[in-house]
């Protein structure tokens, strides 16, 4: 909290104590963002309204912390999920949809994928996409190392005969998405392009939390159709990050 310069962001210091620590950084980092693509100032004043806010979140640990305080106006806005894309949304003014979405490790990355085809589908102009994941508790630690996921050896050991689980890590980051002509066209700077997305469902043939190889291969081949192009024009292929074969 006091880190968090909620004057600048026109909060209450009593406002800023409930909220979520995810909720803090995450509209620091909207907000760095934004001024990164470089719409603040001048070219602000000519941007659209209808931004959508797509944010991944999985964990709500700070709800268990604010829980053994008193009840205050503010907990219930911050520390419900769905105010982590909703105050967002609210603070910049925006109209597009506002979604808090958990699909687990997946989260960030459908958030993404979801913002996309909102904004192929026209339901908004332009987004924000991305995730957060801050831990405040030891109580999903010790369920998920009760249930073998964690690294005892606190290393994570990807395609290795020796890995053990793997190692949580925290962080928040967002990409301002927009049609690649609108970015063209307002000399916007493009750091990448997407040119195909989509998302699945393992199959139960595995484990609920074990990623189902087949289910994989399928959406691949789906995203290469969609993207139109060929598996061997692709150079680099990032891992997911469950500590699962």
């Amino acid at each position: 909290y006091d880190a968090f310069d909620h004057q600048f962001f026109k909060k209450s210091s009593r406002e800023a104590i409930a909220w979520d620590p995810q909720q803090r950084i995450l509209l620091e980092v909207v907000y760095e963002a934004l001024e990164s693509a470089g719409y603040f100032g001048a070219k602000s004043d000519q941007e659209p309204d209808d931004y959508g806010c797509y944010i991944g979140a999985v964990m709500n640990n700070y709800y268990d912390n604010a829980s053994c305080h008193p009840p205050t106006a503010y907990a219930t806005l911050g520390t419900s999920r769905c105010f982590l894309s909703g105050c967002m949304s609210h603070y910049f003014g925006w109209t597009g949809p506002s979604l808090t979405i958990d699909t687990a490790c997946s989260s960030s990355l459908v958030a993404i994928n979801t913002a996309c085809r909102a904004i192929w589908s026209g339901e908004c102009s332009r987004a924000i996409a991305g995730g957060t994941n801050v831990f405040t508790s030891p109580f999903d630690y010790q369920n998920l190392r009760a249930a073998g996921f964690l690294s005892p050896s606190g290393q994570c050991k990807p395609f290795d005969a020796s890995a053990d689980g793997y190692c949580r890590g925290e962080g928040v980051g967002v990409v301002v998405l927009k049609p690649l002509t609108a970015a063209m066209q307002e000399n916007d700077n493009i750091l990448g392009v997407i040119v195909g997305s989509a998302a699945n469902q393992n199959q139960n043939l595995s484990h609920i939390t074990v990623p189902h190889s087949g289910s994989q291969v399928q959406l691949y081949r789906k995203v290469m159709k969609l993207a139109g192009i060929e598996p061997e024009s692709v150079s680099y292929v990032e891992a997911h990050g469950t500590g699962t074969p």
